[in-house]
């Protein structure tokens, strides 16, 4: 029992010695959020005065009505086309009804142009912060001309699979496009259908991640299993899902909200990649889950030997992936927008979205990977250092701890005071 008293009281201790850098991250986050959350607003703000619809661009009504001159709200989904008074076609909008589906990085507002028989002339998304990749994706596979030429009630029937590789902005739009047409024709969704290949991805996805946990906390008796857990990782998470933690996910998430619901393990899995590494210190995705830090350690196994840093180069090395993500933290707060995906190399899993700088550096940090172990996650990862600064913790003596850990709340305080004058 003392025992256990113990072990408590230093996981208190451990997590007190994280607080001030847990802290200052938030606020920076914070900051970057809100910088990011405010130019958003002032630019939709803008873009809405200059449209007449204020919700719709009047050059996207135009490529189905070219002769449209104005659009009219009639409730919350259905708009009439006009031009010069008389009535052309009709649209059906979907947000803000299905602002709550969230694809991969946000949500997917999105207009069909319906004719004056009610046959559907086509999609066109609004603005979104979905990843651009995903949706290049949709439109090679014809997804978003699924619906094109159907009548409203065939179309509200209409059972589009999603595609592989972008299951997530898939799933936000036809969610959309069924809650805008249901809205419109006042229907209730016509009962419960089971999607088995999607219920059969859960069931699989929630295995590796048990999997991963079992691994984290009985690493000993796991050893036999790690090389199932690698390659269910690589081929289940990474190929199958395009289920990864990146600083583009968890930015997006920030600015847009998590989905939870019917994609609930991606944020499962999120959620237990930072409490771990903050609450037991553990380095449980990094260490267990991370698709491309998998695949570099099965590649690792062509070559036993493995060269590490030395000298000057060892003390580089050491600083390289915290730099890096410091240095992206920094470009954000100062409200430089990035395109976070093309920073990590974690979305050349999805080979038909993935840009081909992705892909390239995806296969680069693979090929160092016989050289060198997992070289992309030891050196470069900005997720991973991330997740590093949340997991480490001061490891001294008691009381020289205890005051190193009072001076860093006594500068947290000043710089968020100061902090608090800057801003006013």
């Amino acid at each position: 029992m003392d025992k256990i008293d113990m072990s408590i009281q230093e996981n208190v201790a451990t997590f007190v010695t994280k607080l001030p850098k847990v802290i200052l991250l938030c606020v920076v986050i914070y900051l970057i959020s809100l910088n990011f959350k405010t130019a958003n607003e002032v630019s939709k703000g803008q873009e809405a005065k200059a449209e007449v619809s204020n919700v719709v661009p009047l050059d996207a009504v135009k490529k189905y009505f070219p002769t449209c001159t104005g659009v009219e709200k009639v409730n919350e989904v259905h708009y009439v086309v006009k031009a010069d008074g008389k009535t052309i076609g009709k649209l059906l909008v979907t947000t803000p009804i299905a602002d709550d589906l969230i694809g991969y990085a946000g949500n997917v507002p999105l207009f069909l142009a319906i004719s004056e028989e009610d046959v559907i002339l086509g999609l066109t998304l609004l603005d979104n912060s979905e990843s651009p990749g995903f949706l290049r994706r949709l439109e090679k596979k014809n997804l978003l001309s699924a619906w094109d030429g159907k009548m409203l009630e065939e179309a509200a029937l209409l059972n589009v699979e999603a595609v592989s590789g972008a299951t997530m902005s898939s799933d936000a739009i036809r969610g959309s496009v069924k809650r805008a047409l249901e809205f419109y024709l006042e229907r209730d969704g016509g009962g419960f259908d089971v999607d088995w290949v999607k219920l059969l991805q859960h069931v699989l996805g929630g295995i590796v991640v048990l999997l991963a946990l079992a691994s984290m906390f009985w690493g000993s008796r796991m050893k036999r299993w790690r090389y199932v857990l690698q390659v269910a990782s690589v081929l289940i998470l990474g190929f199958w899902f395009g289920y990864f933690v990146s600083l583009e996910l968890l930015f997006n998430w920030l600015l847009n909200g998590i989905p939870w619901g019917a994609r609930i393990l991606l944020p499962v899995i999120a959620v237990l990649a930072l409490a771990f590494p903050l609450f037991l210190n553990k380095a449980y995705y990094c260490a267990y889950l991370c698709p491309l830090g998998a695949a570099q350690e099965l590649l690792g196994k062509v070559r036993k030997k493995k060269i590490a840093p030395k000298g000057v180069w060892k003390s580089i090395f050491k600083y390289t992936r915290v730099i890096y993500f410091m240095v992206i933290l920094a470009l954000l707060l100062g409200g430089i927008p990035l395109d976070l995906a093309s920073l990590e190399p974690f979305s050349a899993f999805l080979l038909t979205a993935a840009t081909g700088w992705v892909i390239a550096l995806a296969v680069i940090f693979l090929l160092l990977s016989v050289f060198f172990a997992r070289p992309w996650c030891n050196y470069f990862c900005p997720t991973g250092a991330l997740l590093d600064i949340l997991r480490k913790a001061d490891t001294k003596a008691s009381l020289e701890r205890r005051k190193k850990v009072i001076r860093e709340f006594v500068a947290l305080v000043m710089f968020l005071v100061i902090l608090y004058f800057i801003l006013r």
